[in-house]
């Protein structure tokens, strides 16, 4: 599979942009990640990146598809998951686009606990292997988007309180790395501190 290809059985329905309330707590985040090239897009002009919030216990706004070469997103680039089932490999989105193709891995996060009201999916090559060589958790090389993954997000946080600990590393995903906060403020931070303690 390419990077950036939707994997998982979905039923998207098109509907009107989602309103500016949604999404734009999110957007001021993703902003500053833009701007710092951890949200973006590739050589080949594959889109990396993307950010979801929680709206109730089922359901998260998330930024859609093939986004990332845009420096700034509206209504029409974010997409509603109204349902979703790690165990059926299943979800149900709404909006003008598709979901991002992480939006399940976001899902089975928030499935972690109630308590989790933000997710944040970076790439960066110096980030990644920082977290691979020191003592970050981190997935098996399993493929993104993939049952594995769920498998390997559950297994990471079996042993633990997520929110002690809301950072991991895929390491079958090139330059992958995943953070978790109560909120966005929350989980900005904790990529931030991971900045920080690589001297950034």
């Amino acid at each position: 599979m390419i990077d950036g290809v939707i994997k998982y059985d979905f039923q998207f329905t098109k509907s009107e942009p989602l309103s500016v309330e949604n999404y734009l707590e999110i957007e001021s985040v993703r902003e500053r990640l833009y701007d710092l090239n951890l949200i973006g897009v590739t050589k080949e002009g594959i889109g990396f990146g993307n950010i979801s919030r929680r709206i109730d216990a089922n359901s998260f706004v998330i930024t859609g598809t093939q986004t990332g070469h845009l420096a700034k997103l509206s209504g029409e680039h974010y997409s509603l998951v109204e349902e979703y089932n790690d165990k059926e490999f299943y979800l149900k989105s709404s909006g003008s686009i598709k979901p991002s193709s992480e939006a399940l891995t976001h899902g089975i996060i928030y499935n972690l606990s109630s308590k989790i009201g933000a997710v944040i999916h970076i790439h960066s090559k110096e980030i990644w292997n920082f977290m691979l060589t020191h003592d970050y958790l981190k997935t098996k090389a399993v493929e993104y988007g993939s049952v594995e993954m769920i498998d390997e997000v559950n297994r990471i946080f079996s042993n633990i309180e997520p929110l002690s600990n809301p950072k991991f590393v895929m390491a079958g995903h090139e330059d992958g790395v995943m953070v978790f906060g109560e909120d966005l403020v929350g989980a900005e931070l904790v990529l931030m501190g991971i900045l920080e303690e690589m001297g950034k």
